[in-house]
């Protein structure tokens, strides 16, 4: 067997890190991050470092990379200075719609205009849903980390309602194969699910 390629991460350069991160932990699922500015503008944003923090109450976690200057992006501003989001699930059907949410649009101009996509109301917060996301999370803004010398943030938002559009739910579930949703993998490559794999715990329960 060959020996392993290592890696320090204090002689290493970031975008070398960065590469590991990223081609080691996939996919990672991906999330559509709406938000509104204090002067009333509609943000959307991509978000593939994003996963649940706990269930009681529901509460989620959004890694929100600064811009290369050191500038807070748009959905941090806006979750930080409105106290509130939504996260919207990212299927197949509009994963490319999704990676053109992702261009460096100015602060004064919105995401929903420069793509089609249509803003739909909350019911608990003043931030929009994406119309065609066939899943929302009304969020609230519970915290802001930031971590290390860089003061990385890590957005956790508080979910105070959730939205689930009935064709991609069977027996009370969300049914994968129904949904569709897009996985994040490295470099500019995207994937869905692929082969699904089942196996239950000796209990049904899992550990």
């Amino acid at each position: 067997m060959s020996e392993y390629l290592e890696f320090d991460p204090n002689e290493i350069e970031r975008r070398a890190i960065y590469r590991l991160l990223t081609g080691s932990i996939v996919p990672r699922p991906i999330g559509w991050a709406s938000s509104i500015s204090k002067e009333g503008v509609h943000n959307i944003a991509p978000f593939s470092f994003f996963t649940c923090v706990c269930v009681a109450p529901p509460m989620i976690s959004l890694t929100v990379a600064r811009n290369p200057d050191g500038t807070k992006k748009h959905t941090l501003i806006n979750a930080q200075e409105t106290g509130e989001f939504c996260f919207n699930v990212v299927t197949h059907r509009h994963w490319e719609q999704m990676v053109d949410t992702a261009n460096g649009i100015p602060a004064q101009e919105s995401e929903f205009d420069a793509t089609g996509l249509e803003p739909i109301p909350a019911k608990k917060v003043k931030a929009p849903r994406i119309k065609d996301a066939p899943i929302h999370f009304e969020c609230k803004t519970h915290n802001v980390f930031e971590l290390g010398p860089n003061k990385h943030p890590l957005l956790i938002g508080e979910v105070v309602y959730f939205h689930v559009n009935p064709d991609v739910m069977t027996g009370g579930y969300i049914d994968m194969k129904k949904l569709e949703p897009i996985g994040r993998l490295n470099g500019f490559w995207q994937c869905t699910l692929g082969e699904f794999l089942e196996r239950s715990f000796e209990d049904g329960q899992p550990r």
